[in-house]
């Protein structure tokens, strides 16, 4: 992890003072510097202080706060101590917070004028080398940012194309079809999905194919308010029902790996210990344990997105799965943004997923504990309840990316001690513990891991660009691929 728009870091010995100083000469798409006043704003938005001032009529304020106060609760205070410098002090010490603020790559500066102003979620105004044009509810038009401050190896100027154009397609044949014919410049597929696609793809040798690492961990998340799930045998049950072996083979066409953990073998979490994988004998047992404890059969419904023949399919192997050792299963059809906004706070009996990515844990940690905030008593969202008891529900923040909703001290406590470790081994080790008792109480499961792939016609430079502090960037992620260095052969 290094510095991109930050200069430099340095933090304190206990890991819970952090002083960022930014680049010089950097601006925002509308011309503003980016400075310690832009970047305490966007720190201050991006932890629900400036959604609070909105609500009880103090400035600045921002429309919304998203979820970025869950992921950002351990931040107790955000202190401008310089012209380009901040100094953040957190709750709870945390040796991967520059892993926090990178946010798998979804944190990135925005203008003043962004955040505080009406069109906050529609508008972008960022640093970056593309600036926004329109949208549309399936396109994205950018333009050049003729102002943007990296420079190639040879120090000319970046980015090398003048403008493009994103497309959303759900179906993946149109996005064959187009990257073929030189329609689209390239296009993008999962595993999740599309694996049949992508092996076709990566045959043609008229076109260029990269992937993803296997870092995206798709997770089964398990209602434990409610029944059946609230149950462990119920839990246990379904966990051990899913045969991964098949749903690679017959989903995935084979291609990644077959789970033995909540997450893949890069993660510093990875355990195989506990772990309730494809047993149907163990599944029955449950299911049989389920009906003794409750006195009712095993039954719950499943969310898929009937619109998708892909999420059909999926749907269905999940439920032959499930009824073979004895669990009936209802299929529930949803579209795609009920399925989200159903899962914060989750509203389903279990809900199919991907949260958890990476090869450390600020993408995966929040997901498993019930208060990101680590219990702080002297929070602002806590202390919001004193103002007006009806900002008392503002405290959902704390435990909404908590999807399973559930609270375990237990792995909660090695979670948090892992977090704060600065000594790598002694970390991964709390880590594994974590993963291990998460396991053994199927708090969650899963069924399969996600890679992405890109195949592209008549491009060059894609992933020749390499970071701004030195070093390569990854080749390509589930949000694509850094087009700054890229250019048209055409």
């Amino acid at each position: 992890m290094v510095p991109y728009l930050l200069k430099s870091v340095d933090k304190s010995p206990d890991n819970k003072t952090w002083l960022l100083t930014l680049r010089d000469g950097i601006k925002f798409h509308d011309g503003s510097p980016l400075d310690a006043t832009a970047l305490q704003l966007n720190l201050e938005a991006g932890r629900g202080t400036l959604f609070l001032n909105g609500l009880i009529g103090r400035s600045p304020k921002s429309p919304s706060s998203g979820t970025g106060a869950g992921f950002n609760a351990n931040i107790t205070e955000v202190i401008k101590t310089g012209a380009m410098s901040v100094t953040v002090k957190l709750y709870q010490a945390d040796a991967t917070f520059l892993e926090t603020l990178y946010a798998s790559g979804r944190a990135f500066a925005r203008s003043i004028a962004q955040i505080t102003g009406p069109k906050c979620s529609t508008v972008p105004i960022g640093t970056g080398a593309f600036k926004y044009v329109s949208h549309k509810l399936t396109e994205l038009v950018v333009a050049k940012n003729d102002n943007y401050w990296r420079k190639d190896t040879k120090g000319g100027k970046l980015p090398y194309l003048d403008g493009i154009t994103f497309t959303f397609l759900p179906d993946a044949q149109p996005r064959v079809a187009g990257v073929k014919s030189g329609t689209f410049a390239a296009s993008m597929f999962s595993v999740a999905s599309e694996a049949k696609q992508m092996i076709d793809l990566a045959k043609n040798k008229k076109l260029t194919t990269i992937r993803s690492q296997e870092a995206w961990y798709g997770s089964i998340w398990l209602n434990h308010k409610i029944a059946p799930f609230s149950s462990k045998n119920a839990r246990l049950a379904l966990s051990h029902s899913l045969d991964r072996v098949k749903w690679n083979k017959v989903r995935q066409k084979g291609l990644g790996t077959v789970p033995d953990s909540i997450v893949g073998k890069a993660n510093i979490m990875y355990n195989p210990k506990g772990y309730a994988g494809y047993d149907l004998k163990k599944a029955k047992q449950y299911v049989a344990a389920y009906k003794a404890e409750t006195g009712k059969d095993m039954e719950f419904s499943l969310p898929y997105v009937s619109a998708s023949a892909d999420s059909t399919a999926g749907a269905r192997l999940y439920k032959t799965m499930a009824e073979a050792a004895g669990i009936k299963v209802n299929l529930l059809s949803v579209t795609t943004a009920e399925s989200i906004q159903k899962a914060f706070p989750m509203q389903f009996q279990m809900l199919p997923l991907l949260l958890m990515e990476g090869t450390g844990t600020a993408f995966a940690l929040p997901f498993l504990v019930s208060d990101t905030s680590g219990g702080n008593p002297t929070h602002f969202l806590r202390g919001a309840a004193r103002i007006s008891p009806a900002l008392a529900g503002l405290q959902i923040f704390y435990s909404i990316l908590n999807v399973s909703s559930f609270k375990d001290e237990v792995s909660e406590n090695l979670l948090f001690a892992a977090r704060a470790e600065s000594n790598k081994a002694k970390a991964k080790k709390l880590y594994m513990q974590a993963t291990e008792r998460l396991q053994k109480e199927a708090h969650l499961t899963n069924i399969a891991f996600t890679q992405y792939q890109l195949t592209y016609n008549k491009l060059g430079g894609v992933g020749k660009l390499g970071l701004a502090a030195g070093g390569q960037r990854l080749l390509m992620t589930n949000f694509g691929i850094d087009w700054t260095g890229v250019w048209s052969t055409k």
